[in-house]
């Protein structure tokens, strides 16, 4: 018999709807790191923030898909989580009350919702690649290199990386890319 995999120790997500402060630190490019310290997880622990910063002429340029959220990883206890609300970058986090006692139960999004935000954010980041920007792989074969875009084709870019000993041109799909 083929083993079942329990959907519950599949990853899901805990949504927060941040405060101004909240979308602040979008913008600064802290609240990532504020929620891990808040959290108490490391560097691995899952967060994902709807939104992304990058450089162009000297200005920080935001792209924001989704304002106002940031969702992270479940598996922590839920006052963890519902610790969040102390804090002033926090407006609430988002669960549902239920049963006579009027309970609080954490509201979890699975992680393919987070996976196609994901890409629609790949998407909206790859519309401001044009021939010559300077971009980094993020996924891949070719992912942290550094390299120059000589082209575009439908959804992939030409990109010539340099390196000590070699000098190639990959094509690589937009998503995988981030200008810098």
């Amino acid at each position: 018999m083929g083993q079942t995999v329990d959907k519950r120790d599949s990853l899901t997500w805990i949504t927060i709807e941040l405060s101004y402060l909240g979308e602040t630190k979008v913008e600064e490019g802290t609240l990532e790191s504020t929620l891990r310290n808040d959290l108490k997880v490391g560097s691995d622990f899952p967060v994902f923030l709807p939104a992304a910063t990058y450089h162009k002429h000297e200005k920080a340029i935001t792209i924001h898909l989704m304002e106002g959220y940031a969702f992270v990883g479940s598996g922590l206890p839920d006052t963890m989580y519902f610790g969040l609300e102390k804090k002033q970058y926090v407006e609430q986090v988002m669960s549902t009350v239920s049963g006579p006692n009027r309970i609080r139960t954490l509201s979890t999004i699975p992680n393919s919702y987070i996976k196609n935000l994901r890409r629609q954010l790949q998407k909206l980041m790859a519309s401001d690649i044009v021939t010559n920007s300077v971009v980094r792989v993020t996924e891949g074969t070719y992912r942290a290199l550094e390299g120059k875009v000589m082209g575009k084709r439908g959804d992939h870019a030409f990109v010539l990386i340099q390196l000590r000993s070699i000098e190639i041109i990959a094509t690589i799909p937009l998503g995988f890319l981030e200008v810098l």
